[in-house]
């Protein structure tokens, strides 16, 4: 993973303009390579999961947490959190994304992991109606045209008190962009995403007990130091 971030997770909520179009072109070409582009990939998706964990261990139940694993990939998270819940629904927009996760799945006999590829608008029909103990968003709310639209998705296949975790790329300053020219058709918040957004986003979206800290960074040599931020939250048992 880099600092314009192409892995391990990317999927979109709603087409604005052709940022979509644009984002799953792109990952179904680079899906395949995705270790080979961005050796250290796992190891983010990782420590994502070890921050989360850190931070906010109760949702994790390896007898009962039922997980979306929103802006899947190829499954670098989803096989990280795999040892800590029950069952992970993967979904993504790039057709090659999911195939590949779906393989790996089958391939190491992973039969708690599953992968499909939707492009979610919030309709009660999707995922079959299914709602979740706990989603993740891993490196890509930066490529959401909206992430308001996007986060008010996620919380309506929240089960009542269950809870919303993405870790993203924190916003270091308005002026500096932690995404090069060439990556800027698929990625709309160049420089990263601050609090006061993900708040808005959260608390817009219906979900309480907002908080958003630090929650590890990493040192490439292409890109430097990036730092990732870790958001959280919950799904009121009872909208008043």
């Amino acid at each position: 993973m880099s600092q314009h971030t192409h892995t391990p997770a990317h999927a979109h909520t709603h087409a604005h303009g052709d940022v979509t179009g644009f984002n799953r072109e792109y990952f179904d070409e680079h899906a395949h390579k995705v270790e080979e582009e961005h050796p250290e990939a796992r190891q983010v998706g990782l420590n994502s999961v070890n921050a989360m964990r850190a931070a906010y261990p109760t949702p994790f139940d390896a007898q009962r947490t039922e997980v979306l694993d929103f802006a899947c990939g190829t499954g670098l998270v989803s096989q990280a959190l795999r040892p800590h819940v029950k069952q992970i629904l993967g979904v993504d927009i790039s057709p090659a994304s999911v195939e590949i996760y779906n393989k790996q799945a089958a391939d190491n006999g992973f039969s708690d992991m599953h992968a499909v590829c939707a492009e979610l608008k919030g309709e009660p029909h999707e995922l079959d109606g299914a709602q979740f103990d706990l989603i993740t968003c891993c490196a890509a709310y930066h490529h959401f045209p909206s992430i308001d639209a996007t986060t008010r998705v996620l919380s309506s296949l929240l089960k009542p008190g269950g809870t919303l975790l993405v870790v993203d790329l924190a916003a270091v300053g308005a002026n500096t962009e932690l995404v090069p020219p060439t990556h800027q058709h698929v990625v709309p918040h160049t420089h990263g995403l601050t609090e006061d957004a993900m708040r808005v986003a959260f608390e817009g979206a219906g979900l309480t007990g907002f908080e958003m800290g630090e929650a590890h960074r990493t040192m490439t040599a292409r890109f430097g130091e990036t730092h990732w931020f870790l958001a959280r939250g919950v799904k009121p048992v009872q909208n008043l």
